[in-house]
């Protein structure tokens, strides 16, 4: 027996017969391992340290449990169940032993801890039917035949893909083809992507060596329910990372797919392709003149102002521009300038033109903006090449009505975006007040369809970083500020119909 201290009893644990023990605490002798505790504490404090013991080594085992004690007891008395608030020295002297039955429920697993960056990168690759998506991914998967890729294909349709519709160098090319048929890439419930996913983790597991997956969508998908499960899947993300949106428009039937009429209540997919990627590839240019091509391009910007829009013939681009693209790792957003991504421009109080700003010289080996800006104003975003790239933007605080008033559809006939940029830190209670009401707008108000944002939270000494697609968001923390850094808090939003006045004075607000 293990010598008291002073101080602290030391009991012994017993477990009611009825209760199922994982390996790892059944083969444990816990005479030999007595619990001390202090002689203040509570019969509670005692159950809690057993639960959290038992966490703990089954954790560390590989087969977690959870773990709840309900009832506890001394041997020498098993008639009378404990108060949970009494003290311990009311019913225990050292060396007693003590009962316990609870729940033992299997918990999570536990997840590898792996840094985004070292993480397999997945690429969504989407576009309308016709846009040229398969003739990107051959042209990928010749241009990286050093890289082994993975490939999900997803066909629309009664009948899987086969090779008569999959082209037999794609998958001689590809290292593993998952396809999904029925459509099943466009429905809300996601679970048929994610074994798709899982699939391939295992062919990883048991020694295939890959480098990355490509997600070709079908031309009627629309992308979000995608995006949804990555970031909803913590099994998933804990070994990959969605590396980005690609979406392929035809620069000569884009237009009319983005003014298809549909259904009140239903999605226009051509639509939710370009709003929610986060590069854009302006293809078949060879098909359209310069002026059709410029009209096409501005209709782009105007549905999504972050997306870079590449121009391409059959596809081809460079490849460097299809990968490592990090749009959805948060702790890269700290060395991207996202109010930058959608070519701000000043908001005059007069509610006039904002102006064209000035092209600076090179910021981080990309023609920058060299208009700066007051960190305690707030920006909205004209039409310009994004992450940094060199563009122009017009800065019409008519919210692009210059061109929704010639569009037919009432779907992106109001699209607008804009940054909120201050100096200063935000108050916890009224910043979680502001993202309540900004994931309840309502419908006067707009919608929201992607939030990103770097936060400067009051007596927080880290950089928080806030990313939202459509109903999901997600958070952490990035670097520390540094020790004489200025907190600046930075969110960009990109959506329909935006209440522009209303979303800065709520962001206003949160500041002390």
């Amino acid at each position: 027996m293990v010598q008291p201290m002073a101080d602290r009893l030391n009991l012994i644990c017993f477990f009611h017969p009825s209760m199922k023990l994982p390996n790892s605490i059944a083969e444990i002798n816990f005479k030999e391992h007595p619990f001390s505790i202090p002689l203040d504490a509570t019969v509670m404090d005692l159950m809690e340290q057993v639960e959290e013991m038992v966490e703990g080594i089954t954790r560390d085992c590989g087969e977690p449990v959870s773990f709840q004690i309900q009832v506890m007891w001394n041997t020498k008395n098993n008639k009378k169940a404990l108060n949970p608030g009494d003290k311990v020295t009311e019913h225990f002297v050292t060396g007693d032993t003590f009962g316990i039955h609870g729940d033992m429920l299997a918990g999570p697993p536990t997840l590898p801890q792996i840094p985004e960056e070292q993480k397999m990168p997945v690429t969504i690759l989407t576009g309308f039917l016709g846009a040229g998506k398969t003739t990107l991914l051959n042209y990928i998967l010749e241009e990286q035949t050093e890289k082994k890729i993975a490939v999900i294909e997803n066909e629309f349709g009664e009948v899987s893909i086969d090779d008569s519709l999959l082209m037999k160098e794609k998958i001689a090319m590809a290292e593993k083809i998952v396809v999904m048929d029925n459509g099943c890439m466009c429905c809300t419930i996601r679970s048929d992507l994610a074994e798709g996913l899982r699939s391939i983790l295992k062919e990883v597991d048991n020694g295939a060596k890959l480098d990355q997956i490509i997600i070709e969508t079908t031309g009627m998908a629309d992308p979000v329910p995608i995006v949804r499960t990555f970031m909803t899947s913590e099994d998933i993300t804990a070994r990959l990372r969605l590396d980005g949106v690609i979406t392929v428009a035809d620069a000569k039937n884009i237009l009319k797919r983005l003014d298809d009429e549909v259904e009140e209540g239903a999605v226009n997919e051509a639509y939710q392709q370009v709003a929610f990627c986060d590069k854009l590839l302006l293809n078949k240019l060879d098909l359209v003149t310069s002026e059709e091509a410029i009209k096409t391009k501005e209709r782009l910007r105007d549905i999504n102002a972050f997306a870079k829009i590449v121009p391409s013939v059959r596809g081809r681009v460079k490849i460097s521009e299809l990968s490592n693209l990090r749009a959805h790792d948060m702790t890269n957003f700290v060395n991207v300038e996202i109010e930058k991504e959608a070519a701000l421009e000043e908001d005059h109080k007069d509610g006039g033109h904002g102006g064209h700003g000035g092209h600076g010289g090179h910021e981080g080996g990309h023609h920058g903006h060299g208009e700066g800006h007051d960190p305690n104003c707030t920006e909205d975003h004209g039409h310009a090449e994004t992450n940094g790239n060199s563009g122009h933007g017009h800065g019409h605080s008519d919210e692009h009505g210059h061109v929704a008033k010639k569009q037919k559809s009432r779907h992106d006939s109001r699209v607008n975006s804009m940054a909120l940029v201050r100096e200063g830190e935000l108050l916890p209670s009224k910043l979680s007040n502001f993202m309540q009401t900004m994931g309840q707008l309502p419908p006067e108000r707009g919608t929201i369809f992607r939030i990103k944002g770097i936060l400067a939270v009051k007596n927080h000494p880290f950089k928080h970083v806030f990313h939202a697609v459509m109903d999901v968001s997600d958070e952490a923390d990035a670097e520390p500020w540094g020790k004489d850094e200025k907190r600046i808090t930075k969110i960009v939003f990109i959506g329909k119909a935006l209440d522009k006045a209303f979303i800065r004075e709520h962001f206003d607000a949160c500041f002390a």
